[in-house]
């Protein structure tokens, strides 16, 4: 019997907390780079499965790639089998396309080659203090008409504080592992999360919000967003690995929203700021004064946004206070 891991990195094992980086994760029309495998490719900034296990057969597979052109890139996030065909007999496995601002690992259990149990995580994601209400993003899916695998794809949005270490079924040691920092293990404080479930074919884009659901009124520290074609994401470690190959999730346009604070007793329920590392929009097409100002109340622009949109290059991670006319938002940037 023969175990695996495959993992981004070499190091991911031993040495993943949650990063800030400087990501095309909006639109995707940044840079791309290769997985850490080397298989395929990733937005900068974003984090891919993949399998890179070579001997006696090759087990080597990517699972997102590019779509689109350069002025309007998308990834798709594929469950791509990993192994080779001998004799006219395919040995390997399956494993689900998964993209995650933190870093996706899976453990697989396999007997002669084939996946028997596995283990999947998600390690750490990016700094992040704001709270929004929700993430959007546009979305296409696939079910293979191959594969007689019940499969859906699954996507999670958490917020949190602290750090929580863990460990997976064959031993290894993880911080802020998804499932650990999602049950608030020791050390760890679950702040908000979402969650969406895609099982039925979706074949234009189509935008798909996650609503937040807050837990605690601190303010988080951290934030992950994992995008898996496969439900095998909820399923737990004894459950056989069972993903349904050719099944394909294609993300875009991803984003947070921000009700308004109630800063200055100005709160309005109905007005949403839906923000972009380019600037954002907002659910009214009026007219309206915008003042965007420094935590520490320095004023750094003011405009008018017409036509529900307004130009600004947020930095990720920075917190910002943005009044819309008299509504007042505390934002954060992807």
């Amino acid at each position: 019997m023969k175990n695996f891991y495959l993992i981004l990195s070499c190091c991911a094992l031993f040495s993943l907390t949650a990063h800030s980086e400087n990501f095309s994760g909006d639109d995707f029309n940044g840079a791309w780079e290769s997985d850490g495998g080397n298989q395929k490719v990733q937005p900068v900034g974003w984090h891919a499965l993949y399998s890179n296990i070579s001997g006696f057969t090759s087990m080597k597979a990517g699972t997102v790639s590019k779509s689109g052109d350069d002025t309007n890139a998308y990834p798709t996030i594929e469950n791509t089998f990993a192994g080779s065909i001998m004799w006219g007999t395919k040995t390997g496995y399956v494993i689900p396309g998964i993209l995650s601002l933190g870093t996706p690992w899976i453990y697989v259990n396999t007997t002669y080659f084939t996946a028997a149990t596995g283990d999947l995580g998600v390690d750490g994601g990016v700094e992040f203090t704001g709270r929004p209400s929700k993430i959007t993003f546009k979305a296409q899916y696939y079910n293979a008409p191959t594969s007689d695998i019940d499969d859906a794809a699954h996507i999670k949005v958490y917020l949190w504080k602290g750090s929580a270490e863990s460990t997976d079924i064959s031993g290894a040691n993880h911080t802020d592992e998804m499932s650990a920092v999602l049950a608030g293990n020791a050390g760890a404080t679950l702040i908000g999360s979402g969650e969406l479930t895609i099982d039925n074919d979706i074949d234009a884009f189509e935008t798909k919000e996650i609503s937040i659901d807050y837990t605690s009124q601190e303010i988080p520290e951290k934030m992950n967003i994992v995008f898996c074609a496969s439900n095998y994401l909820s399923k737990k470690p004894e459950k056989p690995l069972e993903v349904a190959e050719g099944n394909y999730l294609q993300i875009d346009d991803v984003a947070v929203v921000y009700n308004s604070t109630g800063i200055e007793n100005t709160q309005n329920e109905k007005l949403e700021l839906t923000v972009t590392r380019q600037g954002f929009s907002i659910n009214d097409t009026s007219v309206q004064p915008i003042t965007i100002y420094e935590t520490d109340g320095r004023l750094i622009n003011q405009g008018l946004v017409n036509n529900g949109r307004y130009d600004f290059p947020f930095i990720p991670g920075k917190i910002y206070i943005v009044k819309v006319g008299n509504a007042v938002f505390k934002i954060c940037a992807l």
